[in-house]
């Protein structure tokens, strides 16, 4: 197939400029992870504080979560579109019963999983997490982090599932985290992580390749045949085709861990 193409290229004078823009893709990749890094290095170097500060009372506000309109100009469908696209293909490409959603914000995607028929339940560091989660789930959402979720083992959740949440996760705190994954006890876990996005938010921008080796470690293994469907609305993120921004699913493997960084 490759000695087809090159030969219809070869034939179409546009070998030499194929190969040009190879090399400008290979260079460009490089020099943006380069720069996810850098970011990643600065990001971990800032306090608890600092951290805080990031997720102030406005921060979800100013990011659309929880709203059921559009933002001007943000090319993407509103946040209620977008959490109940989601919960339905998540549930479709592995169906799920009681589940933990981590970041859950205004609590949107918890109630879009409940609405499906999930025993869904979340958690937020929000400041303001009493004032901005939904009436509707206010009882299933508490406050807390991925290093200390408000809930325990005898809540028996089978899965927990993030979106854009493991990247705010500092380095130095991923330790804390996967205790908790096995405190809890997950068996299953979807999570979207954003590895190119350079935000003030975003404290670990590392390739999927990266967390597939610290998931292994501590006994989850990815499943590569799991895959959510592509939609056929291009604003609806993490469904849309992208491939730097799409759910993985990862299984506890009981057999093989190290539980180690």
């Amino acid at each position: 197939m490759r000695k087809i193409a090159k030969e219809i290229l070869l034939r179409l004078h546009l070998l030499e400029p194929a190969r040009r823009a190879r090399r400008f893709l290979y260079v460009y990749s490089g020099l943006r992870r380069l720069h996810c890094e850098w970011h990643t290095i600065r990001q971990n170097k800032l306090t608890e504080p600092e951290i805080e500060a990031i997720y102030d009372a406005l921060y979800h506000g100013k990011s659309g979560y929880g709203s059921s309109h559009i933002p001007e100009g943000s090319g993407w469908r509103s946040d209620e579109d977008v959490k109940r696209a989601h919960a339905k293909a998540l549930l479709e490409a592995w169906p799920m019963k009681k589940i933990l959603v981590g970041g859950c914000s205004t609590g949107m995607g918890v109630l879009a999983l409940r609405e499906l028929g999930a025993d869904a339940w979340g958690f937020d560091i929000a400041p303001d997490l009493d004032d901005i989660v939904r009436s509707e789930v206010r009882a299933y959402v508490r406050r807390g982090t991925m290093t200390r979720m408000p809930f325990g083992p005898e809540d028996a959740f089978e899965a927990l599932v993030t979106t854009d949440v493991l990247e705010h996760v500092q380095v130095r705190h991923l330790g804390e985290m996967f205790a908790e994954l096995r405190r809890l006890g997950f068996r299953r876990m979807a999570h979207l992580i954003n590895h190119t996005q350079i935000s003030p938010d975003h404290m670990t921008l590392k390739p999927i390749s990266w967390w597939e080796r610290r998931m292994r470690a501590h006994g989850f293994a990815l499943r590569k045949d799991i895959r959510t469907k592509v939609s056929d609305d291009k604003r609806i993120y993490g469904l849309n085709g992208d491939p730097e921004h799409v759910y993985t699913f990862w299984e506890r493997d009981f057999t093989n861990h190290t539980d180690g960084l």
